[in-house]
């Protein structure tokens, strides 16, 4: 056997392997007793159909997959020997073949393969990244304790409806008229006063009281689309054929009434006595928030990083290789127009992951088993305390961890997880930081933007 490596380009390679007979003949000899032991054929007693009749019926088969199996151990190996960093796997070039199957004797094949860019990553304090922090104000503050105390309040029934109140009501059609439609749509919903826009219509609502019948545009009080429809008890396509008037008759009003801010609000939230003044209370609650916060930045930070590295990068992949691997390899049948529109995230991704690799392998970045354990057992702990459980002992909250790690995708993500936050860790620590605090909705904007 012999194995060559023809350059093309820097990221493209053509491995020709020449095959003579002592490289295949013994296997294919054995391959075609196995075969003969199998087979059953009127005649012929088991195991002694003639050799010659095993050739003809099965020959080209078999020799095929050995040749086959010693293609891909030997491509294998050459590549682990000599150390290449190649993307996808080798793809057979058809016209690179020779041999003759039904004389075999000397094969020629030819695979081609892509090469990963070679580059460096070197992250110093030369590299300045933006970090942005979200700056827990006392508007914000007070913004999440009210809602936290609307989450623990209780429903009550007022008199007449309030801004923010709940109208659960009957909606009638109405034609041209205003008169009742004959056969139109009558349905049982709610309207949410507090997430009604248009003021007009909400305006239209407030006040009124149980047993009012008024007017309204559906469209106007729910957020269209799917809402609409579901408000009105249809399909969505049939919205753009209905009328937009409609009696709603309100049948009953709910209002939340937000929890006091108080003791009883402490202990639920925090345990009992935990937090036992208004002072504590806030200073906990800010806490809460900058640590959930914290997260939020590491992700928007991680993004810009990783697009700041790429356009230093600018890393050239073998673009035209690896569309081939992808139409060959993928499960589901994919069309040139389908992997044109695709290709570009893929390439982006591919990048960020060649990076990545980079990063970890230079700096042995590692992700150690004890390190996973913690993590998977802080997280089953977590999910015990959003239900109000206590925890299990420590053995068996290892037990559960060793099942959760036992499913290799789940394993897999957490790994994931906890080889990010390293690179951001590390990213951190050498690069230089830039600090920027900015408001929640500032924040909220700069991520969605950063994901458009």
């Amino acid at each position: 056997m012999n194995i060559t490596q023809e350059q093309v380009d820097d990221l493209n390679a053509v491995l020709k392997i020449t095959l003579t007979p002592g490289d295949y003949e013994e296997n294919y000899s054995n391959a075609l007793k196995t075969t003969r032991k199998q087979i059953k054929m009127p005649g012929f007693r088991p195991g002694n159909v003639p050799m010659g009749m095993v050739k003809k019926m099965h020959g080209k088969a078999i020799l095929a997959e050995e040749i086959n199996k010693i293609l891909n151990n030997s491509i294998h190996e050459y590549i682990a020997e000599n150390k290449l960093d190649i993307l996808g796997n080798p793809l057979p070039k058809v016209e690179g073949e020779t041999g003759d199957w039904d004389n075999p004797g000397d094969f020629e094949f030819a695979f081609e393969i892509g090469l990963a860019p070679s580059f460096d990553v070197n992250i110093s304090n030369k590299d300045k990244f933006a970090y942005h922090v979200i700056k827990v104000d006392d508007a914000l503050l007070d913004k999440n304790i009210s809602d936290l105390a609307k989450r623990y309040g209780k429903l009550s029934a007022p008199e007449a409806a309030g801004e923010t109140d709940m109208l659960m009501g009957s909606f009638v059609q109405l034609d041209e008229n205003d008169a009742i439609l004959e056969g139109g749509i009558m349905h049982d919903s709610t309207v949410s006063l507090e997430f009604v826009e248009d003021k007009g219509a909400a305006k239209a609502l407030v006040g009124k009281k149980v047993g009012d019948v008024v007017v309204v545009d559906p469209f106007k009080v729910s957020k269209g689309g799917a809402d609409t429809a579901a408000m009105l008890g249809i399909d969505q396509g049939a919205l753009e054929s209905i009328t937009t008037n409609f009696n709603f008759k309100i049948n009953d009003i709910k209002r939340m009434e937000p929890a006091a801010i108080d003791q009883d609000l402490f202990d639920k939230l925090f345990g009992k006595d935990n937090v036992t003044s208004e002072e504590d209370f806030r200073a906990r609650i800010k806490e809460d928030l900058e640590r959930m916060f914290s997260n939020d930045s590491d992700r928007v930070f991680q993004r810009d990083a990783s697009e700041q590295l790429l356009d230093k990068m600018n890393l050239n992949l073998p673009d035209e290789f690896l569309k081939k691997w992808i139409m060959a390899s993928n499960d589901k049948p994919i069309t040139p127009e389908q992997l044109d529109l695709e290709y570009g995230q893929y390439a982006k991704s591919l990048r960020w992951q060649l990076i990545e690799n980079k990063l970890i392998k230079e700096n042995e970045i590692k992700v150690e088993n004890e390190e996973v354990m913690a993590y998977v057992k802080g997280a089953l702990v977590n999910q015990y305390a959003q239900y109000g459980m206590m925890a299990p002992e420590d053995a068996e909250l290892e037990e559960n961890a060793k099942k959760v790690l036992s499913n290799q995708d789940e394993a897999r993500k957490i790994y994931d997880t906890l080889y990010n936050q390293k690179i951001t860790g590390f990213l951190k620590e050498t690069a230089k930081i830039d600090h920027k605090e900015v408001s929640y909705d500032d924040f909220v904007k700069l991520a969605s933007n950063h994901q458009h």
